[in-house]
């Protein structure tokens, strides 16, 4: 095991940082990053996968995998690689998209090895109401190389591939989503164009002001995140019930879990 492949879906760079941390553990010479992030998949889609290993790190939305990742996953074309399959959630629960990421990778062409599911600070944390605040920190890192060096010991020691990982059939439905985005505070705004820079649907245009378009926003907060500003911000009626939902049922720490 010569090299590794890191593909990640990431709008708040948890899911980057998780497998990130992983790959730099699992004693290998040469990391390759795809990040789906964006809708430039040019590099993923002229890629073949065959006897390398690839690890893919998917955030939970809803309890499922965010339907852009999964389109954008779906342009990968693997040859029985094996796979290390990563689900990271908002410390509520990853219900069904572990096992749909493990589907969806078989239907690729991959080999599922290894799984687990870490936390990373949910999209909806703010200062007032902290929800997995600053994960993956310290004892998450040390989570991650634990989980490589199981990964390792079971490449070195057994010709097993099989994973078994939890969820239920059908997958968890989602719910209908309403069509809200973050809003912009003007008076802070400097127009720096960085929301429609990280933006994971390009549906920010920045001109005289801030124009999201609501339809599509799958509700990431990526742009809140990385305002300089803190001009944006997702205060609708709606999310602050269910920001205050997470926080009250939410906040005790949960651990990263792994199936190998």
């Amino acid at each position: 095991m010569s090299s590794i492949n890191l593909i990640y879906f990431s709008p708040t760079n948890t899911s980057k940082k998780i497998a990130q941390y992983i790959g730099r553990e699992l004693d290998v010479q040469v990391i390759s990053e795809f990040d789906i992030t964006k809708p430039d998949l040019t590099d993923l889609e002229s890629k073949r996968f065959e006897n390398e290993l690839t690890l893919m790190a998917i955030p939970v939305y809803k309890g499922r995998l965010p339907k852009e990742a999964v389109a954008r996953l779906r342009k990968c074309k693997a040859n029985k690689a094996p796979v290390i399959i990563v689900v990271v959630y908002g410390n509520r629960e990853f219900d069904d998209a572990l096992l749909e990421l493990n589907d969806l990778s078989i239907e690729l062409g991959f080999v599922p090895i290894a799984a687990a599911a870490f936390i990373g600070e949910h999209s909806y944390s703010s200062e007032d109401k902290p929800i997995a605040h600053n994960r993956p920190d310290c004892e998450d890192i040390l989570k991650a190389k634990e989980f490589a060096n199981k990964v390792v010991a079971k490449i070195q020691n057994t010709d097993e591939n099989q994973v078994k990982v939890p969820g239920n059939y059908p997958y968890k439905e989602l719910p209908q989503a309403l069509a809200m985005a973050p809003g912009t505070i003007a008076e802070n705004c400097s127009l720096c164009g960085i929301c429609a820079d990280v933006c994971p649907m390009n549906i920010i245009e920045i001109k005289e002001s801030v124009i999201t378009n609501a339809e599509d926003c799958i509700w990431c907060c990526a742009c809140v995140k990385s305002c300089p500003e803190d001009a944006r911000l997702f205060d609708t009626p709606f999310m602050g019930q269910i920001k205050n939902m997470l926080f009250k049922n939410c906040s005790e720490r949960k651990e990263p879990e792994f199936f190998v």
